[in-house]
C-alpha cells in the first residue's frame, strides 16, 4: 500500500508552520533545518526537495510576515469619513493581531534584525519596510478620498510615522506587556494622526 503523496505548495506551507514553531522557542538564529524537520515530522531530505535552501525559506517566511501585518493594516473596510475614526480601526486592528499572537510577531522583528546582519540577505529587509509604508500610504490615500481630505504633510511622511508609532510600540509591548499602558498610546497616536488632516481646500 503507498501512501498519498503530499503536494510541494502543502510541504511548504507545512515546513514554514514548523520553521515559525522552532523559531519561537529558539530564536531566528538558533533555527537549524534538522529542527524544522524534526518539528514538521519529515526527513531533512524533504526540505532540501522543498526549498533550494535556508535563505528560499526565510524569504518565505518574510513574505507571510508582511502578509500578515498589511492585512491587519488600515483597508477600505475599515476607511470612515471620520478620519479619526478611520485611524483608530486600523490602528486597533494591527494591534489586536499583535496581541493575539505575540509569539509570531517576535519572530517578526528577529526575522528583521537577522537578515540584516546577512549580506546576501539584508535586501529582505529594506523589501520588507517598502511593502509596510506603501500599503500604509495606499490606505491613508483612501482615507483622504473617501473623507475628502488633504493633509499637512505628505502622505508618504505619515506612513512612515505611523508604521514606526506601532512597530515600535508592539517591540515595547513584547518587552513589558503592560497592555493597558500600550493601548492608552495607541489612542493617542489615533488622536495625533487625525491633526494631520483638514478639510481639502481650506
Amino acid at each position: 500500500m503507498h501512501m498519498a503523496r503530499i503536494p510541494v505548495e502543502q510541504r511548504r506551507r507545512d515546513l514554514v508552520e514548523a520553521a515559525f514553531q522552532v523559531m519561537a522557542r529558539e530564536g531566528v538564529a538558533q533555527t537549524t533545518t534538522r529542527a524544522i524537520c524534526a518539528e514538521a515530522g519529515v526527513h531533512q531530505s524533504v526540505f532540501h526537495y522543498t526549498f533550494s535552501s535556508k535563505k528560499e525559506l526565510l524569504e518565505e517566511l518574510v513574505q507571510i510576515t508582511i502578509g500578515t501585518m498589511v492585512d491587519a493594516a488600515i483597508d477600505a473596510r475599515r476607511v470612515t469619513t471620520d478620519v479619526g475614526e478611520s485611524f483608530r480601526n486600523g490602528i486597533r486592528s494591527a494591534w489586536d493581531k499583535a496581541k493575539a499572537h505575540p509569539e509570531r510577531q517576535l519572530v517578526g522583528y528577529e526575522l528583521t534584525t537577522y537578515v540584516l546582519r546577512e549580506p546576501d540577505l539584508a535586501a529582505l529587509a529594506e523589501w520588507q519596510y517598502a511593502q509596510y509604508y506603501a500599503q500604509t500610504e495606499r490606505s491613508i490615500q483612501t482615507m483622504e478620498e473617501v473623507a475628502d481630505v488633504e493633509w499637512l504633510v505628505p502622505r508618504s511622511v505619515i506612513a512612515r510615522m505611523l508604521t514606526s508609532a506601532i512597530d515600535g510600540l508592539v517591540l515595547g509591548w513584547l518587552a513589558d506587556r503592560d497592555t493597558a499602558a500600550a493601548e492608552a498610546s495607541l489612542e493617542r497616536f489615533a488622536e495625533y494622526f487625525t491633526t494631520l488632516a483638514k478639510p481639502r481646500g481650506r
